[in-house]
């Protein structure tokens, strides 16, 4: 009987480190798994980083689109399209040096109004050029970047949920980009006064300089797209 009655005692009673455990355990935290990313898609760590850093994560997608876009500006000519060297034209236009045509020693004009052609104009201020040029470049890649991901990715059509809804967002921001840069931008302060026309038909190049700024935005929007997903709480 006194067995017995021990053996409940003992069953009844928590063990020490049971106890002690209890005690010291706070709550319970949930740790987040990351599936496996879908192919053709990125991370979803990097999707997760997007949604605790949305400001952070939109400056480097800005700068990764921007250095894609410039890269393949620089070798559209294997496609038949024009040069687009947009770090150089804008180092031009920030020193102020897009302004009237560029004469040589001998009086003659080595360089045309506007920035396109007048490399000579580099090769004087190589280093100003490049560093203004640069900087002017990649800080538009990461403020249109912002102003996508801010403002215009909410109000264009496409699934925000989806991969093919956000990479369609980026193309459609690309072509608004398009319309800005070869409608306003390149004929009011790339090519000042040389008579490209309306969205620069009228060039030398004829219709592969627009098309060749379309193909270039629509580069920097798919990346955009493609690269900030994030979840809309």
């Amino acid at each position: 009987m006194q067995d017995r009655c021990h053996e409940a005692s003992l069953t009844s009673r928590p063990l020490i480190g049971t106890l002690s455990a209890s005690r010291t355990q706070g709550p319970v935290k949930e740790v987040p798994t990351l599936m496996a990313s879908t192919p053709g898609q990125t991370s979803n760590r990097w999707r997760a980083w997007c949604d605790e850093h949305p400001i952070g994560s939109l400056a480097l997608v800005g700068v990764i689109a921007t250095q894609l876009g410039t890269y393949f500006g620089y070798v559209f000519p294997a496609v038949g399209l024009p040069t687009l060297p947009w770090p150089l034209y804008n180092g031009l236009l920030g020193l102020g040096l897009s302004e009237g045509a560029y004469f040589g020693d001998d009086g003659s004009i080595v360089g045309q109004a506007g920035v396109f052609g007048q490399y000579q104009m580099f090769l004087d201020h190589p280093v100003g050029v490049f560093f203004v040029g640069q900087a002017l470049h990649f800080v538009n890649g990461i403020v249109f970047a912002l102003l996508f991901g801010l403002i215009a990715r909410h109000s264009l059509p496409g699934n925000s949920s989806t991969n093919s809804g956000n990479i369609q967002k980026g193309l459609i921001y690309g072509v608004i980009m398009t319309i800005i840069s070869a409608g306003f931008l390149v004929p009011y302060a790339y090519v000042q006064g040389n008579g490209y026309g309306l969205f620069l038909f009228d060039g030398p190049d004829g219709w592969k300089l627009p098309a060749g700024i379309l193909v270039w935005h629509l580069i920097y929007g798919y990346f955009i797209g493609a690269l900030y997903q994030p979840k809309d709480d």
